[in-house]
């Protein structure tokens, strides 16, 4: 028997190595540290055997037979505990051993039993050599057969019992356990048989001790593997691989046995070897037809209604994401097929949101549905998820070493009642979680079922994105709609084809123009100067503004016409658009303002010739006085004859000046010089400067100050800027009036004038040492109804900014806080020759 050793030492060596490596992966896990004690015990009935077997007397056969049958009962107690220790992982060792007090009571009993000669006699040497010695048993034998047949049915019923009242994960080991028991003795005694026939004895015995591995191996996957395989799928395989192998054997025993017989008829030599030769060559070619047979017996031999239909689970998910609509129906259908498919409790969806994950949609079969979950961007499960872009399985986290992070996960995924969690990645991105409980079936989430949940959530990261982007188009649809017909300024779009396709509420108003009747029509149906402003547009490519009349109904309304072309993302022409704005109050109101600006400017005005027409009735009183008295004094009557006459013209002058300023008029442009209007106005105010103490500076540099121009209107554009110049300094401070003449390339006039040089520009500088403008405000002098003053409307500046523009002209500020305020303003100079300027 010296040939047992080497298959004897491998399988202590395969037994041992397989027990410290389940005990390593988890040393702390109860079941682990079970698996070891049950290798342990696996390992010394192996030895003791095999010490019986090879004994050379009988007093040590008699002691290994022994202990050889005390190892066969300590199996069962082991696989007792291991079963009491995946049920009972939170009762530790103690719990455990108290549970199992009978049966280890028994265990012992039994034990001391097979120490007496009442269960075994003693040991009979063999009478040829190489034979085992024979073991005489006692009548205490039946009693050990029968606890030993009672036992092992005992724990078959126990662990069928733990089965059904368990799920997930714990469900699975015991399945494993339950399965490599049956399984390898099953197969254990198939193997014996075969190989006995297949190689002999002399070469099967060598097996014999790798027999009950094969058990352990089986109990070791199912405790120590992290990704543990489901329970169906691997009975699938093992049906699919069991009936493949007899298949293969029958063919390779069929084709030996024809072959041989053939060859023996024909008296060839070494008949059984060719023989060998052929079936191999048989089984080679028919491996691959055969497994695919197999696979598809084992199948319908097998048939799990639990079962993912992988392929149509993928094909009804995909339908699904390529016709939604909108996110909230994206996941409700999406969440009701997982369910559906892995027959989940509840299924929850968490979308980013404000830095955390929170429930997009959830679903659950029990109606209890929580929809205020939350969790954090960067807490464990999310970390873990953006980390190992793998699957977070709760029954996985109670196989894995203990660690801060695994615990903190596995309490975590308990209090969320979660067994899965799943990563929704968009590209790199976590785009979100997919929350699934447990199984209505009690299975665990296998590889299968995690593979294809990574595939389907790899596609709903997808059509998230296209829900989202969808939902989003649709909320700026309904914003731009609503702001659109809100807007208090008119809009019209077309597009290249003339077809009106945007019109406003506030466009009908303006054009009274139903917006319902006249969408999808020509642009022809539009008022005559709106359709040729965008007819003009869509053919030049060129934004127009424009102001016109518009008749809506008895009214006119004045409205400005803005276009311009709308390109797409090539830069191709898309249509025209068209903004339009009703003036018509504004136009009234600046009339009333100008008016009024006027009628204010008028008070400054008559102040001045007051003064001026005071002078003259003081001498033509005093005249007056004197004339009773030198009447006869002829020298006396001429004087006061001339005198009268020169200041009656004087206050005539005066007076039919200021009727021509209060007169509203519309622009009169003509050959006007500044320097002269200058003089004018300074002349009116000069008694206020005079009163304010303010000094007044001339630096008129501009040796040409001709231009087209309204005097009247001038002149109360330089009253109204000397006036504020003299409210900004309040009392003392200086005014400097400055001209200078402005070449073509420093400024650029919307007005061309007919001759001389055609860009040259007179500037007037009007410069105070006022308070002063803020930084802030100077954007904004020239804007309707802006001031900083505690009176007035705001809108003086504003009507001298259109007066200037009138004339072709511009204004610019400059302005620094207690420092003073500079208005330059602009005008067009008109040459003309030395002939005409001397007239």
């Amino acid at each position: 028997m010296t040939e047992m050793i080497y298959p004897t030492l491998g399988a202590l060596t395969l037994q041992l190595a397989l027990g410290l490596a389940v005990f390593q992966a988890n040393r702390h896990r109860l079941a682990n540290q079970c698996f070891l004690l049950l290798s342990l015990t696996i390992s010394g009935w192996v030895a003791a055997l095999y010490f019986a077997l090879t004994a050379p007397n009988t007093g040590i056969a008699e002691f290994f037979i022994r202990q050889a049958s005390v190892a066969g009962v300590l199996y069962l107690a082991a696989l007792n505990l291991l079963r009491l220790s995946i049920r009972g992982q939170q009762f530790g060792w103690r719990g455990v051993l108290s549970r199992s007090r009978i049966w280890l009571l028994l265990t012992v009993l039994i034990a001391v039993l097979c120490q007496t000669r009442y269960f075994l006699r003693g040991a009979e040497m063999p009478r040829i050599s190489g034979m085992a010695p024979s073991p005489l048993y006692g009548p205490g034998v039946y009693i050990y057969a029968a606890y030993f047949v009672v036992a092992f049915a005992a724990l078959i019923v126990f662990y069928w019992r733990d089965l059904r009242k368990t799920t997930g994960g714990e469900r699975a080991e015991l399945a494993f356990i339950l399965i490599g028991a049956v399984s390898g003795v099953a197969l254990a005694l198939v193997l014996a048989f075969l190989l006995d026939y297949v190689l002999g004895p002399s070469r099967a015995i060598w097996f014999a001790p790798f027999r009950v591995v094969l058990i352990s191996v089986v109990i070791a996957y199912g405790i120590a593997t992290r990704k543990i395989m489901d329970v169906g799928l691997l009975l699938r395989r093992l049906i699919s691989y069991t009936l493949l192998t007899s298949y293969l054997l029958s063919l390779y025993a069929l084709v030996w046995w024809l072959v041989g017989e053939v060859l023996r008829s024909a008296q060839v030599n070494q008949a059984r070897s060719i023989a060998h030769v052929a079936a191999g060559i048989v089984v080679a070619f028919a491996m691959a037809p055969a497994r695919g047979a197999s696979r598809r017996l084992a199948e319908r031999l097998l048939i799990s209604s639990q079962q993912v239909d992988f392929r149509a689970t993928v094909s009804k998910a995909t339908e699904i994401l390529s016709s939604i609509t909108t996110l909230q129906d994206l996941l409700q259908r999406f969440a009701g097929t997982i369910a559906e498919a892995v027959s989940a409790e509840s299924v929850l969806i968490l979308l980013p949101e404000r830095g955390h994950f929170s429930t997009g949609y959830a679903f659950s079969r029990n109606g209890e549905v929580r929809e205020d979950c939350h969790l954090r961007m960067d807490g464990h499960i999310a970390s873990y998820l953006k980390t190992h872009r793998e699957p977070v399985v709760l029954d996985e986290l109670y196989r894995m070493r203990p660690s801060p992070q695994v615990l903190s996960l596995a309490e975590r995924l308990r209090k969320l009642h979660t067994s899965v969690a799943m990563g929704i990645f968009s590209r790199e991105h976590l785009a979100g979680i997919m929350l699934l409980g447990p199984r209505t079936s009690g299975r665990i989430y296998g590889n299968m079922e995690q593979n294809a949940l990574q595939v389907l959530c790899s596609q709903l990261a997808v059509a998230i994105e296209n829900a989202q982007l969808f939902t989003e188009v649709q909320n700026a649809r309904i914003y731009n709609e609503t702001l659109l017909q809100n807007l208090t300024t008119g809009v019209i779009a077309a597009g290249i084809d003339e077809q009106i396709t945007v019109f406003n509420n506030e466009a009908g108003k303006i054009t009274g123009i139903d917006p319902a009747r006249i969408l999808d029509h020509s642009i022809d149906e539009l008022p005559g100067p709106i359709a040729e402003a965008l007819r003009d547009t869509l053919r030049t490519g060129a934004g127009q503004s424009r102001e016109h009349i518009l008749q809506s109904g008895a009214d006119g309304v004045a409205a400005r016409i803005s276009t311009s072309i709308f390109h797409g993302q090539a830069q191709q022409v898309l249509g025209a658009l068209l903004v339009l704005t009703d003036v018509t109050a504004l136009k009234r109101l600046e009339l009333q303002i100008r008016r009024s600006d006027r009628l204010a400017s008028l008070g400054t005005l008559s102040a001045g010739m007051a003064h001026e027409i005071k002078n003259p009735l003081v001498s033509i009183k005093t005249f007056a006085q004197l004339l009773p008295e030198r009447y006869n004094d002829s020298e006396f009557r001429s004087t006061f004859s001339t005198l009268i006459g020169h200041e009656i013209d004087r206050i005539d002058s005066l007076v039919n000046q200021l009727l021509r300023f209060a007169r509203p008029a519309k622009p009169h442009l003509q050959p006007t010089h500044v320097h002269d209007i200058l003089e004018k106005s300074l002349l009116l105010v000069g008694h206020r400067l005079y009163q304010k103490d303010i000094k007044l500076t001339r630096i008129l540099e501009a040796n040409i100050d001709t231009i087209r121009a309204d005097s009247d209107q001038l002149e109360q554009v330089f009253l109204n800027f000397f006036i504020n110049a003299m409210d900004a300094m309040k009392t003392g401070g200086e005014l400097c009036i400055k001209t200078e003449i402005l070449a073509g390339e420093e400024w650029m006039s919307s007005m061309a004038p007919s001759n001389g040089d055609d860009h040259d520009a007179l500037r007037v500088s009007i410069r105070d040492s006022g308070e002063g403008i803020r930084s802030e405000d100077l954007a904004h002098v020239f804007d309707p109804f802006f001031t900083t003053k505690d009176y007035g409307t705001g809108l003086g500046l504003s009507v001298v900014h259109g007066i200037i523009q009138e004339h072709g002209g511009q204004i610019e500020v400059e302005s620094e806080l207690t420092k003073g305020t500079t208005f330059h303003i602009l005008l067009p100079l008109v040459r003309f020759d030395a002939r005409v300027a001397a007239a």
